[in-house]
């Protein structure tokens, strides 16, 4: 005899091609029934035998697509419904929102084996991508995760993108950054007078062979411009370092495999695992010297240190870029000492005019900057020196339930924030030192966007003891002058009370070691 069963799904649920699986999973178990998004994660109702429910429920843990990840599952059973078939439905909005927000992620080998496939529509198309990669945190304003919160809004899907869209077999229904050649963003070079240089395919191999010749490129990437040069020529290198007034800092390098990486750097099995991984993160490996002279890296990318960061490309314009170069390049983030990552052409030129000579740039916009991510081996333990891209923002869920609303502020250098509601504790990606009015305007604008994502108001702020850290001073903005011992009031809203509470940082770095 069937039953209807209702099951409601939190975690990495939405924007990771995880509705067409339960679709695609129904259909094979032949129930009925439906699923949606929800503010909260993913509902679904099946309806049929116990037994293929029961299997069902089983398979649905342990078949996952590559991104997605439940963290908790309820089901009870309900009313029977007498469902005609299976089918997804459209997502429900409420104010109690509780979705974690899925990092961008790198490209994945089904979109680069399509990249580079002559018969297909999407052939070297710089912006291709599924719900197993492409961009998600950098250009999402609120959630749910639907094209129009997000800045693909602005592009209008053709028939042929639209039909992939919506057909639950298919590898991009609902991802929301769907486009091709026809309908997606466009890609230019611009010179630092706004000129159009050059557009489409012709604008990576001017970029490349800009690169080539000894010019440095700012190249947007997912969530940030790149400066990028050839980093086997030492004469570019050295016109890079005096331009942006960075004599010694080390730089990363991206390489064009991960063959030129082990030409350059000795490389254990469990960092060519992080190399290749999903999340293609700034790997620190030892570097060593080598004879080939077409691939020596130059002595001023990383001086005085036998440590040499590298990535591999991890967006189809990156990988368009470095098959046309064929060897590793500069590939440091585009900012001014102290200040983010930059976002738009316009502050390209504006801040780093005098630095670079072109910018490879389109017209999808970055809605959250993000860094690249930086990590490193100590034996077989990974070490994260800074959690952004394809890390963060990372949601955990926690042991207990918290009966309050808490936001921490973070510490004056290497800034993140994280907040806490319910089970769930969200880390942003890293913000970065404070030490600038348009690093402190970046904390508050990712403050505002995660307060958007969770319709999120704090009752309780933690900061840092030291008085002169821009975290604290901000957080004691927000309160009124009390008497001591009074409870501390929000300066808008005498009713309601925000509690400040201050912990000393190296006591914070004693209990994240604990954790």
């Amino acid at each position: 005899m069937a039953v209807t069963r209702r099951v409601e799904l939190s975690g990495v649920v939405q924007g990771v091609g995880f509705r067409p699986y339960v679709y695609q999973l129904a259909h094979r178990y032949a129930l009925k029934g439906f699923v949606r998004n929800s503010s909260v994660g993913v509902t679904l109702e099946v309806e049929g035998k116990r037994y293929v429910i029961k299997a069902f429920l089983e398979a649905l843990q342990y078949e996952l697509p590559p991104l997605a990840r439940i963290d908790t599952m309820e089901s009870i059973e309900t009313a029977y419904a007498g469902y005609a078939g299976f089918e997804i439905v459209q997502s429900l909005t409420h104010q109690n929102k509780r979705v974690p927000v899925s990092p961008d992620m790198a490209l994945c080998d089904n979109c680069l084996s399509e990249m580079h496939d002559p018969d297909n529509r999407r052939y070297r198309y710089p912006f291709i991508n599924c719900t197993d990669c492409g961009p998600r945190y950098s250009i999402i304003e609120t959630v749910p995760y639907d094209r129009p919160n997000t800045s693909m809004r602005f592009f209008t899907m053709c028939e042929a993108c639209l039909k992939e869209y919506t057909d639950p077999f298919d590898r991009r229904y609902h991802a929301q950054p769907i486009s091709c050649p026809e309908c997606g963003p466009t890609l230019r070079v611009l010179d630092t007078e706004h000129k159009v240089l050059a557009e489409g395919d012709n604008a990576v191999t001017l970029a490349a062979d800009a690169i080539i010749e000894g010019k440095i490129i700012a190249v947007k990437g997912l969530g940030g411009f790149h400066l990028m040069c050839d980093a086997t020529n030492s004469d570019a290198v050295a016109r890079l370092r005096e331009r942006k007034h960075r004599p010694a800092k080390p730089f990363a390098v991206m390489f064009p495999s991960l063959d030129t990486v082990k030409q350059s750097a000795a490389i254990t099995l469990q960092e060519e695992k992080l190399i290749l991984s999903k999340e293609r993160p700034i790997v620190v490996l030892k570097q060593f010297k080598i004879d080939n002279s077409k691939l020596t890296i130059s002595k001023l990318v990383a001086p005085n240190i036998d440590r040499l960061g590298v990535f591999l490309p991890y967006t189809p314009l990156h990988h368009l870029l470095l098959e046309k170069i064929k060897r590793p390049i500069v590939a440091t983030s585009a900012n001014l000492s102290d200040e983010p990552i930059i976002r738009s052409s316009r502050e390209i030129i504006e801040k780093l005019g005098n630095v670079v000579d072109l910018l490879l740039d389109h017209d999808r916009e970055i809605v959250n900057a993000n860094d690249d991510s930086v990590v490193q081996m100590a034996d077989d333990q990974k070490i994260t020196f800074r959690m952004a891209r394809g890390f963060g923002p990372k949601s955990i869920k926690l042991p207990f339930k918290s009966k309050k609303k808490i936001l921490a502020v973070g510490a004056n250098q290497k800034n993140s924030i994280a907040l806490v509601f319910d089970d769930t504790l969200i880390l942003s990606p890293h913000i970065g030192d404070l030490n600038s009015i348009e690093a402190f305007e970046y904390f508050e604008r990712t403050i505002e966007t995660f307060k958007r994502f969770y319709d999120f108001e704090p009752d309780i702020i933690v900061c840092d003891k030291h008085p002169e850290y821009e975290t604290t001073k901000w957080a004691k903005q927000l309160i009124m002058n009390n008497p001591p011992g009074e409870p501390l009031l929000l300066r808008n809203s005498p009713s309601e009370q925000l509690i400040i509470l201050e912990l000393q940082h190296h006591y914070a770095h004693l209990l994240a070691g604990m954790a």
